[in-house]
């Protein structure tokens, strides 16, 4: 069909319609546009005020890994239930602040006020350290000073050891000037007896012989005099020498004593290791199961032991004498974890308190354990396990491998570094009957016996000397959750 004809004036009207939407379109689109200009140019100018507002607190290149880094540890405080050091409405520089002067107090104690006084107060111990003309400090950092001291000290030990050595030296060798004259002047003797003799048997003679006597007499005297004269000197020598190894000692101990109370000062109380809690029990699912707040990624492992606390008691203190089992440590249960999993960890209950229930929140502790930190622990003596009065060195073996397979390391010996002494079962000295002594293998034993109890004291005092923290066997046990398993 074809199209309609449109009449001369239809087309008009159409033409006039498109005319006018299109202006309209066109001022429309033009106001549009003045008004994306104008937002876009405020937009602008409000972006540079606040970048010459904010430019002084902070350069553009640090809102990077640092920023980062402030967030996360936000985030991680979040999570703890208790302990928390930052609040929640605290913005990233605050925290930045708070660990600032957290560092500030780690070095210059409680009292620091400022950043600049803590600095300067570490910068005059090691100013302190470096004017020691014998010490050479390899780095300008409190570590590097002290690994100098100690250095110092093996060094001042080795040579008073040589002078010790040199002065039995030269002992032996006044006393065989003691004893050469003295058999020159038996032998003397002897031969003026025999001039005598002579002497009144030949009356001629005895004035030569006087005189020849007089002169071996006066030549052995000279002799005697000079050898003394020789041993005197050597003797003031020694005891110059003496007198300075024993003035240098006086300073060293000095000076270890100030840098042992500056650590000290480093050092948690050993009361506020233990009895902050690891973990908290999470979910009491029965069937002598339980779950806690760590998981992967806590540093734990199946089979990890923890003692578990009244909530509203707490974790308690050490508490009692560190060689006896007074006022043990015993909580309300022991547990043992089985499964570890994202955020938390599966454990049974391997030993419980009569009349006692775990419940969630009950705080759980292994004093070895730590997510932050690797404690140095010194294991001394001999250990009895099995509780059957017999220690052995081989459960003393069996205490090593638990610290390490917890996260902590095991030292040698005790030294500033150390964190916890675990204590043996203290050696009994054998009262035999004189009967019994006439045999020398009982003699031998009980001398044996007698040195390590001596040794044992000994390594007692010296923890106590250095502010060491000592644990007996069963309280460590105890603050392990480990009681219980031990006797197996």
């Amino acid at each position: 069909m074809p199209p309609p004809i449109q009449t001369q004036g239809g087309s008009k009207a159409a033409l006039i319609t498109w005319t006018v939407i299109t202006s309209i379109l066109f001022v429309v689109s033009t106001v549009l546009a003045i008004f994306a200009h104008v937002d876009r140019n405020k937009i602008s100018a409000d972006l540079g005020l606040l970048q010459s507002k904010y430019n002084d607190y902070v350069a553009e290149s640090d809102l990077g890994q640092d920023i980062g880094n402030l967030r996360a540890t936000k985030a991680n405080d979040r999570t703890r239930t208790e302990g928390r050091r930052f609040n929640d409405d605290m913005k990233l520089v605050g925290i930045a602040v708070a660990q600032r002067d957290g560092l500030v107090k780690v070095i210059a104690g409680a009292n620091a006020v400022s950043e600049e006084s803590a600095l300067l107060e570490a910068a005059n111990a090691m100013k302190a350290v470096s004017a020691e003309k014998s010490v050479k400090v390899p780095a300008q950092y409190l570590t590097g000073a002290i690994t100098a001291l100690v250095n110092l000290n093996k060094d001042k030990q080795a040579r008073i050891e040589a002078l010790e050595t040199d002065a039995k030296t030269q002992d032996a060798k006044l006393a065989k000037l003691k004893s050469d004259f003295e058999t020159a002047l038996v032998t003397h003797k002897k031969g003026a007896d025999a001039q005598m003799q002579v002497a009144q048997t030949a009356t001629a003679e005895r004035e030569t012989i006087r005189t020849d006597n007089d002169k071996k007499v006066q030549d052995m005297q000279a002799k005697m005099d000079e050898s003394a004269k020789l041993a005197q000197e050597t003797v003031n020598q020694l005891t110059a020498q003496k007198k300075e190894v024993d003035d240098t000692i006086v300073k060293r101990d000095q000076t270890i004593k100030g840098l042992q109370n500056k650590l000290e000062l480093l050092r948690l109380p050993v009361d506020q290791i233990i009895r902050q809690a690891d973990a908290h029990v999470m979910r009491v699912a029965g069937d002598n199961i339980v779950y806690i707040d760590l998981g992967s990624g806590d540093q734990i492992v199946p089979g990890m032991s923890f003692e578990v606390y009244d909530r509203t008691e707490g974790v308690p203190k050490v508490g009692g004498e560190p060689t006896n089992d007074e006022n043990l440590p015993k909580g309300k249960a022991s547990i043992e974890i089985i499964k570890v999993s994202p955020g938390s960890s599966e454990c049974r209950i391997i030993r419980t308190t009569p009349g006692m229930q775990v419940v969630e929140g009950d705080p759980c502790v292994n004093i070895v354990y730590d997510r932050n930190a690797k404690y140095n622990v010194v294991v001394y003596g001999n250990f009895d396990l099995d509780r059957n009065g017999q220690a052995t060195p081989a459960d003393a073996d069996v205490i090593k491998r638990l610290v390490t397979q917890w996260g902590g390391k095991v030292a040698d010996k005790l030294d500033v570094a150390t964190d916890f002494l675990v204590m043996g079962k203290m050696p009994e000295v054998p009262n035999y009957s004189q009967e019994e002594l006439n045999d020398p293998v009982k003699v031998y034993e009980q001398e044996q016996k007698k040195k390590a109890l001596t040794e044992y004291e000994e390594t007692l005092a010296r923890a106590v000397e250095l502010r060491i923290p000592v644990l007996n066997q069963n309280r460590f046990l105890y603050f392990c959750g480990y009681y219980e398993q031990s006797a197996r």
